[in-house]
């Protein structure tokens, strides 16, 4: 089982009640951490983003995950 650092941002540490925390996975892909944090906190209602390494990801691509990676879960930036 690999453990993943995850990070949040915004409104969804406070949906995490916490900046960061470790999750184990058996499968570590991209997919299945998302699923995990889908059934431990709900279905996240906010739109976000992914970031792997600082590198922001499609979610829906097959990312592999190896123990050495940072995941951020970022909502949405505004600019101008």
């Amino acid at each position: 089982m690999e453990k993943i650092k995850v990070h949040y941002f915004g409104v969804f540490a406070e949906f995490a009640q916490c900046p960061s925390e470790e999750i184990s996975l058996i499968n570590p892909t991209l997919e299945a951490l998302l699923n995990q944090l889908s059934l431990k906190y709900g279905p996240w209602e906010q739109p976000f983003q992914v970031a792997v390494n600082k590198k922001i990801v499609n979610k829906s691509m097959a990312t592999t995950l190896n123990p050495s990676d940072e995941v951020a879960i970022l909502p949405p930036f505004a600019g101008g």
